[in-house]
Order: C-alpha cells, then sequence, then structure tokens
C-alpha cells in the first residue's frame, strides 16, 4: 500500500451529530405561519439569499439549463440576480409558501367554491385572474387580523403575491441550503434516492395520474412540499424567450404536474400560458386547467419608504461601480475576456469616428500623437489581459488536475473499503466520504474559474501540463534512484487522468454545470 493510501486511511472526527441538531433548530427558526380565515393557516419557508443585507445586495445564480433539443429556447443557462425583501443580521430573505394554496383555502378566503377531491388538495380549475382577486382578499385579511404578526421591511409590512420565475427556481433548486454541485442537478435531492418520494408525477410508481394531497410527500430541502409536481405553479412572470428577449407574451407557469412524465420534472421547466383560451370563431375565456395552481411568496416593496429610497441613492454609485457591475440581471455567461472585448473594441471604433471627425475639421495632424498613444494604450491592455488569462489557465489547469487525481484516489478507496469485510477498513468509509464530498466542491469551483478565461488558453493549459507531465515521465525514466518505479507509476496515472479532467472542464464550459454522479463515475473508471 502507498504512503498516500496510507495516509487516507487516517482516523477521523465525527460531527454529523451537531450538524444535524443545527439544521433542525435553524428549520424551526425559518418558518412562518400566519392564521388565515375559517380556521386556515398559511406556512412560509425562509428562502435566504447571499451577497449581504445592503439595500441593493444580492446573489447571482444561473437559471435554465443547456440543451439540444427543439425546446431549448424555453430555458436557456442564463445569468440572474436573486435579492429578498426582508433582512436580519445574516443575510436578505424572501419567504416561499410551504405548500401549494388548497381548495379548503381557497374557499375559506374567497367563499367560493371549487371543483376538487377535498380541501386538502391543490385548488384548480381557477384563472389567474380568480388567483389574483384571492390574493388580494387574503392579504386585506392578514392586514386587518395578522398585522402583528406579519414581518416588516423598515416600517412597512410584507404582502403575498405570486412569486416571480427567479424566486420560484432558485427555491426549486434548494437554494443556499444545497450545495452548488446539488443546485446545479435537475433537482435538489440526493442521486441515490428515489424521485418519487419527493414529487408527484405521471404513472402508477407515484400520482397514478391523479391530482394527490398536499404535503404528503417528502419536502425539498428548503421544507418546501410538492415543488416540482402535482400541479404546475402560476408565477407573476410574463413568457419571454430566454427570460429577457422581448417579446412579452402570457404569464410564466412553472414545474410539472401529476402528468408529467418522471424524466421531464425538473427545477428549470417552464411553460408560457396564455391567460386566455379560445378562438375568433368559437370566442375567448380565462385560461383555466385542472393540473394548474399556485402557491405564495411573502416579500416586500422595494421602495419601501423615504429612507429606503435614500439608502438605495446613497448606495447605488458604488453598486454599479462594485458589484453591481459584475452582477448584472441576464449577464451573459461568456467568458471574461469575451465580456471585455466588447467595450473594448467599442473604444476602438469610438476612436476611429473621432479621427475621422478631426480629419475633416483639419484638426488631426495637431493630435495624431495622442490618438496613436490612447489606441496604443487599448491595444497594450488587450495584450497585457491574453498574458494574463494565459498565465491562470495554466495555474486553474494544474489544480484541477491535481484535484481530479485526489477524487480519484478517494473513490477508489471508497470502494475498496466497501468491497472489504475488514470493520477496521469500514470506519474508515466516513472519512472518504467527507474527502469525495468536499473534492466534489472544490472541482466544480475550479471548473467555474476555468470557464471565465477564454477557451482556446485553456486548451493551450491542458496541453502545458500534458508536456510537463511526460517531461517529468521522462526524467524518472532515466532515474537510477530506488523509488522511481513508483514515481513512474503514480506519474502514469497522473496522465492518464488529464484527459477526464479536460473533458469535464469541455462539458462544464458547454453546459454551465455541474456534473458531480458523472465526474465520479469518470474517476472510478
Amino acid at each position: 500500500m502507498t504512503e498516500f493510501m496510507t495516509a487516507l486511511l487516517s482516523p477521523v472526527i465525527c460531527v454529523a451529530s451537531l450538524l444535524c441538531g443545527f439544521a433542525e433548530a435553524a428549520d424551526e427558526q425559518d418558518t412562518l405561519t400566519l392564521k388565515g380565515p375559517g380556521n386556515t393557516s398559511f406556512v412560509f419557508k425562509k428562502v435566504r439569499v447571499d451577497g449581504g443585507i445592503g439595500p441593493l445586495d444580492g446573489q447571482m445564480f444561473k437559471m435554465g439549463e443547456d440543451s439540444d433539443d427543439a425546446d431549448g429556447y424555453k430555458n436557456p443557462p442564463t445569468a440572474v440576480v436573486i435579492g429578498g425583501g426582508f433582512k436580519d443580521s445574516q443575510s436578505r430573505y424572501y419567504y416561499m409558501g410551504a405548500y401549494e394554496i388548497t381548495a379548503g383555502q381557497y374557499k375559506a378566503v374567497t367563499g367560493e367554491d371549487v371543483k376538487s377531491p377535498g380541501d386538502d388538495y391543490p385548488v384548480t380549475g381557477i384563472s389567474w385572474f380568480q388567483a389574483m382577486n384571492f390574493i388580494d382578499k387574503l392579504n386585506q385579511y392578514f392586514y386587518e387580523q395578522e398585522r402583528s404578526s406579519l414581518p416588516t421591511s423598515g416600517t412597512y409590512p410584507g404582502y403575498v403575491r405570486f412569486p416571480t420565475e427567479v424566486e420560484w427556481e432558485f427555491a426549486a433548486r434548494g437554494g443556499n441550503a444545497v450545495k452548488k454541485t446539488v443546485f446545479d442537478n435537475s433537482y435538489p435531492y440526493d442521486e441515490d434516492e428515489e424521485l418519487a418520494a419527493y414529487e408527484w408525477f405521471s404513472g402508477p410508481s407515484s400520482s397514478h395520474n391523479k391530482i394527490q394531497k398536499v404535503g404528503k410527500l417528502q419536502p425539498n430541502p428548503l421544507g418546501l412540499y410538492d415543488m416540482l409536481g402535482n400541479v404546475t405553479e402560476m408565477t407573476t412572470s410574463i413568457f419571454y424567450i430566454e427570460y429577457y428577449q422581448g417579446r412579452g407574451g402570457g404569464f410564466v407557469a412553472r414545474g410539472g404536474h401529476y402528468l408529467t412524465e418522471e424524466d421531464e420534472l425538473s427545477s428549470f421547466k417552464r411553460t408560457e400560458e396564455p391567460f386566455y383560451l379560445g378562438s375568433s370563431e368559437k370566442g375567448m375565456r380565462p385560461n383555466i386547467k385542472p393540473t394548474m395552481g399556485f402557491r405564495l411568496v411573502l416579500t416586500s416593496p422595494v421602495q419601501t419608504d423615504n429612507k429606503a429610497i435614500a439608502e438605495i441613492k446613497k448606495d447605488w454609485p458604488k453598486h454599479r461601480q462594485g458589484a453591481g457591475a459584475k452582477m448584472p440581471a441576464a449577464l451573459s455567461v461568456s467568458d471574461t475576456e469575451t465580456q471585455e472585448s466588447v467595450p473594448a473594441e467599442d473604444a476602438l471604433k469610438r476612436l476611429d469616428s473621432i479621427s475621422e471627425a478631426l480629419k475633416k475639421a483639419g484638426l488631426f495632424d495637431s493630435l495624431k500623437k495622442e490618438i496613436a498613444g490612447t489606441r496604443g494604450a487599448l491595444q497594450d491592455m488587450v495584450k497585457i489581459r491574453r498574458k494574463a488569462d494565459e498565465d491562470s489557465a495554466k495555474v486553474w489547469v494544474k489544480i484541477a488536475c491535481e484535484r481530479g487525481m485526489y477524487l480519484s484516489m478517494n473513490l477508489q478507496a471508497l470502494q475498496v473499503v466497501r468491497e472489504s469485510n475488514s470493520e477496521l477498513l469500514q470506519k474508515r468509509a466516513e472519512q472518504y466520504e467527507y474527502n469525495i464530498s468536499s473534492g466534489i466542491e472544490n472541482y466544480s469551483e475550479i471548473m467555474g474559474e476555468l470557464v471565465k478565461l477564454p477557451k482556446e488558453v485553456v486548451l493551450e493549459g491542458f496541453e502545458h501540463y500534458t508536456k510537463r507531465m511526460q517531461g517529468k515521465l521522462n526524467v524518472e525514466k532515466h532515474s537510477q534512484d530506488r523509488k522511481a518505479e513508483e514515481r513512474i507509476k503514480d506519474l502514469r496515472a497522473q496522465i492518464a487522468k488529464i484527459a477526464i479532467t479536460k473533458n469535464h472542464y469541455l462539458s462544464y464550459e458547454k453546459e454551465k454545470r455541474s456534473n458531480a454522479a458523472g465526474w465520479k463515475k469518470d474517476y472510478l473508471k
């Protein structure tokens, strides 16, 4: 057994019980229950947002997922920013309804009967306009009867509304309650668990093609039930291709429903629903469906009062020069050089326009040197950036390959332990699992840094690293050292893994998503 493998068998202190206790306590603190009319209650879960507690702070994440199929235009990977209407000393946050609104709740608030198997089933068969009427009546009830229980932003009490699709998808992916590699998955559950334990979809293994009572299955990591199935959920967002393409249409409905196939269920599933259905011949009516319902968010206005407006105005200049410049809504997911090249090219074009104007005015000769110097400075900036990218690529490629080798050895060690009958080795499994979990997180972060660089310089970085390792191998082959044979074996193993790491980068660069399960499978080969 090598020294590396011996080191991996070192003892580890388990803190899982402490972490579980903390998570349970945090879950209790993050639940808000408001009383409604007719002995109903409305349960909300706190969804925390990273990035700070300032009035303009928020967290960038990628909505959607890359797809080569014909429907890929509906949900392409797109960078967006999410904030929260409330704040405490830890972060900003908003509240998402833990359950879909039920038929019983709808009747209690509006007084209207709806067709339903029972009061505990999601309300369906109502239009977007009827749902908005329900929201209005519920807010008025809360303001009259539950004012002291509502969270506030400054002095302004919160209110309920449809979620935006950004709020919905962030919560559906598990928000900050899950690791980034899990957040990037189609749904935020353990890869070894059955989806049927969490969501209702079509077929005998789940819904049996019938609507189900809310809250019967396990919740997602934020404590939200039936997020991806049972009924598709209305949002306050208008449908645009690419989320912002320009041609606004109907409203966006999110998630799947009890007739959706299991492999189609995902946190990024997105459909356009027209406000009205019908035709010019048969007439039009409000859009109602037996598979469509809704849930609520609880939040507040942005400009709640004069104090809040003053804080925004004060922070705005600094924000636009700092975090705001890096996290605009619908930010391109291109590499940094591409993003920077647009204003650089624009500056050179503007310089050409200025030169032409000066020539026409007969002033060009007197400013010729200054213009040439400015042009040279801009071009030098591009060259300097390119050199910095090349150096960064070499470093990040090396780190990625070394982390890949680390994952490979831990995965293989865990496999040996699981196949062993030795109780001593079995006790080490937890250490390997921890190493793999943390290693995958680091690996994902490294891939995130690599895709910020131009693709061609990253590929050159892999070529450079391969040649470097081959050079080390050639040196060892001529070494007379008695340990050279072991080093040769290790170097060959590392070189063999470079191609795997490179393929992972190419996949991440294309899809903009982590693939923890696939990465682990590849490194076990």
